[in-house]
């Protein structure tokens, strides 16, 4: 299956980190073909009609009337659960809804919204209480997109007027747990929530993307992130954050402030988890602009410097340890599109670096990423991180990335003149950028001189994931040349290159 297809399916799925169980052996589906789709991926088997004499762990239906509530009761094992989802006039009122399930003989139900809407959502949120009215604020505030703030201001207004549009419910059996399987497993590592409620956060583009449970307290407050995959091969990056948040607690004596703290580690259907601090603030992105951008890259600057402060004094050989093999792996990826001729004055670019201090990575330290908050900055999001790392690499990710909002690129799609503006000393944001790297470098004992070679190895090393998602766009295929030729990350290896070659 294709990425968009499969993407498309498993995050129509994305209710089952509400249930007690994410994986039910047995599901009965009384939805349209999109349910059902959903259905096919989470269960190992699916009935379209109740079957004779079976109990089933899950039944999933669209607006059932209160006969269709009473069939869906007695199909329910004790211990199962269902699934309904509600839209119209029903869904309207989350209040109604749940008393239906009741009436039915189904227990403890709970509403919940899907925002913006089932096929698309980023959240599911209580239709009540404090966690949704925390996450709505969050929403309006969290993006630079006037179309979605107002967005999420409509519709939180409504929400709190009881209006939901869609919504779905979850209802259980006499028998059943009736608390999310994530939330279970923060409570066994002790880490008990206030209630049974949780916001279920399920953003990124793909479906190797994770999904996110927040714990709330009495107030509303996250104070754990509850973290696992959507897919299969997503639980490496689950792990890998688990592996790098422990780093910085060893190398930091027990942490540094603004990076998340594991808590606990655990196990979901064979897919590893991870439970961490909450930590909020607002996305740079959010507020970036040409007025704000000096101080922020010089905060940015100052929180990577503390990062890496403890590798000041070791210098490790980087050759052998990182760049030969990031150079050999970009070669057999991208080789095929870039002239030999480059290909090998970058070698020489890069084999020219001196030695380098082992830092620790985050390796996707843009600004929607790096949140800022009354006491400092706050970064999430370690999953492409890298404990033995090289410095700067984050610092130049920023940077480069703030170009594409200030530079408008993310519009226009000019991500090598973005990036020119970004590094270019004509430039007011490239005088700040440069300056900001030589602070940085300088502080490490390196001479600032080695810059563009470090800004030349960011994109031989960050080009994989671009090289991996038209792998996975082309289901899991060889890319053509001309999706090679389309990556974002091979313009910016094409562009420090051509000013590398200029000098």
């Amino acid at each position: 299956m294709i990425e968009a297809e499969r993407n498309r399916v498993l995050r129509r799925a994305d209710w089952r980190f509400l249930l007690p169980d994410p994986a039910p052996a047995h599901v009965l589906c009384l939805g349209g073909p999109d349910l059902r789709a959903a259905c096919a991926v989470i269960a190992a088997r699916v009935d379209d009609a109740p079957a004779a004499g079976v109990a089933y762990d899950l039944v999933v239906a669209e607006n059932p009337d209160a006969d269709a509530l009473l069939r869906i009761a007695a199909a329910l094992a004790p211990e199962g659960a269902c699934y309904t989802e509600w839209s119209g006039l029903a869904g309207a009122r989350a209040g109604t809804v749940r008393a239906m399930l009741e009436r039915a003989g189904l227990r403890a139900p709970r509403t919940v919204q899907p925002w913006p809407d089932v096929a698309r959502a980023r959240a599911w949120l209580p239709t009540e209480g404090a966690a949704a009215r925390r996450y709505w604020r969050s929403a309006v505030r969290g993006t630079r997109v006037r179309r979605d703030q107002l967005r999420a201001a409509a519709d939180a207004l409504r929400a709190r007027a009881g209006l939901h549009g869609r919504i779905a419910a979850l209802a259980f059996g006499p028998a059943a747990d009736p608390r999310p399987a994530l939330l279970r497993l923060a409570a066994d590592a002790g880490h008990a929530a206030a209630g049974d409620d949780l916001v279920l956060v399920t953003l990124g583009p793909r479906a190797v993307g994770k999904v996110v449970a927040l714990v709330p307290d009495a107030e509303g407050a996250p104070v754990v992130a509850i973290k696992t995959a959507r897919a299969p091969e997503g639980a490496i990056g689950v792990g890998r954050e688990a592996a790098v948040l422990e780093a910085v607690a060893r190398v930091h004596d027990g942490g540094m402030a603004g990076v998340p703290r594991v808590l606990f580690r655990g196990e979901l259907a064979g897919t590893p988890v991870i439970g961490e601090t909450a930590l909020a603030g607002i996305p740079l992105a959010a507020t970036l602009d040409a007025r704000r951008y000096p101080a922020m890259a010089e905060r940015v600057t100052v929180w990577l410097g503390a990062l890496t402060a403890p590798a000041r004094e070791a210098r490790v050989p980087a050759l052998e340890r990182v760049i030969a093999p990031a150079l050999e792996r970009f070669v057999a990826e991208f080789g095929g599109v870039v002239d030999a001729r480059r290909l090998r004055r970058a070698e020489d670019a890069l084999r020219a670096l001196p030695e380098l201090p082992v830092t620790c990575e985050q390796r996707d330290f843009s600004p929607w990423n790096v949140f800022e908050r009354e006491d400092g900055l706050v970064v999430l999001d370690w999953e492409s991180g890298e404990p033995d790392g090289v410095p700067a690499l984050d610092l130049v990710y920023f940077a480069t990335h703030a170009a594409f909002y200030l530079e408008g690129a993310w519009v226009s799609g000019a991500y090598a003149a973005a990036y020119r503006a970004a590094w270019s000393r004509e430039t007011a944001i490239g005088r700040v950028n440069h300056a900001c790297l030589a602070r940085y470098l300088s502080a490490l004992g390196l001479d600032p001189a080695v810059g563009p070679a470090l800004r030349l190895l960011a994109w031989v090393i960050h080009s994989h994931s671009d090289y991996v998602h038209r792998q996975l766009d082309v289901g899991g295929g060889t890319p053509s040349a001309d999706q090679l030729r389309g990556s974002r990350f091979l313009a910016l290896f094409g562009a420090e290159l051509a000013e590398i070659e200029r000098c």
